[in-house]
C-alpha cells in the first residue's frame, strides 16, 4: 500500500513538471560572451598626449589630441585599425649659442600630423563580456609637423633651428570598447608613443663643448584618449 502511494506521489510531481516547460528553462544561466555581429567601425576621438622633449629641451613636448579612427573586425581576435591624429603641441625654442641660464629665449606652437596603422588584439576573441571588449594594440606609421609659429626660430642661427621633419611613428596600447547599443560604442585607450628627432648641426659645433651629441634621438611618450564609435 505505501509503495502504491510513492508511485502515485512520483507520478504526480513528474506531471507538474512537465506542465511548466518555464520552470527548466529557468535553470539555463546566460552567457556574459555576445558575438560581435557588426565588422566594421570608424569615430572621432581626443585626449591629451606628453612626450619627453630631449636632452636640449628643443622637441615638441605634446599636448591635446584629436582625430579619426577607422576599424575592421577580423577572424578570431584580429583586427585592423587605421589612426590619423592631430597634437596640438607646443616646444621651447633653445639658443646653444648662449650660455646655459640664458639657452631658453621663448616658446612657439607646433602642429604635430601622424598617420597610423595598427593590429588589434581583442582579449575576448570577436566577442564582448558585460558588453565589454578589452584590447592590446601594436602599430606604426609617421609623424611630422603640419605647420606652427616659427617666426622666434628665425632669431637664430640657420644650424640651431630644430626642424621636426617626417620621422617613424610606433605605439603600444592597451583599451577597452564598451558596446552602448549595437551600432554605437565608447571606447578608452592608453597608448606608449616612440619617435625620433634631429639634432640641429649647430649642436655638434666643437666650440660649444657639448660632449657625445647624436644625429637624433628617440623620444617616448604618452597619450590618453576617448572615442565615438559608429559601427556597422
Amino acid at each position: 500500500m505505501k509503495g502504491s502511494s510513492l508511485n502515485r506521489f512520483v507520478a504526480l510531481a513528474a506531471s507538474m513538471w512537465l506542465a511548466f516547460p518555464g520552470a527548466a528553462a529557468a535553470q539555463t544561466i546566460p552567457s556574459p560572451f555576445e558575438y560581435l555581429e557588426r565588422g566594421q567601425e570608424a569615430g572621432i576621438f581626443s585626449g591629451s598626449m606628453t612626450v619627453g622633449s630631449g636632452r636640449f629641451g628643443y622637441a615638441p613636448s605634446g599636448g591635446s589630441v584629436f582625430g579619426a579612427r577607422y576599424g575592421v573586425e577580423l577572424s578570431g581576435p584580429l583586427g585592423l585599425e587605421g589612426v590619423v591624429s592631430f597634437i596640438d603641441s607646443e616646444r621651447d625654442v633653445v639658443d646653444p649659442s648662449q650660455i646655459e641660464a640664458n639657452r631658453l629665449i621663448g616658446q612657439t606652437d607646433e602642429l604635430l600630423t601622424t598617420l597610423e596603422g595598427r593590429i588589434r588584439f581583442s582579449f575576448a576573441g570577436r566577442r564582448m563580456w558585460h558588453r565589454l571588449s578589452p584590447f592590446l594594440t601594436i602599430g606604426g606609421g609617421a609623424v611630422f609637423s603640419a605647420g606652427g609659429d616659427h617666426a622666434l626660430d628665425q632669431t637664430l642661427l640657420p644650424e640651431d633651428v630644430f626642424s621636426f621633419g617626417t620621422g617613424f611613428y610606433g605605439t603600444l596600447g592597451l583599451g577597452s570598447r564598451w558596446f552602448v547599443t549595437d551600432k554605437i560604442a565608447l571606447r578608452g585607450d592608453g597608448v606608449f608613443s616612440l619617435w625620433k628627432v634631429d639634432t640641429p648641426p649647430g649642436y655638434s659645433d666643437p666650440s660649444r663643448a657639448f660632449e657625445e651629441v647624436e644625429d637624433g634621438e628617440w623620444l617616448r611618450g604618452t597619450a590618453f584618449s576617448l572615442s565615438l564609435l559608429w559601427r556597422w
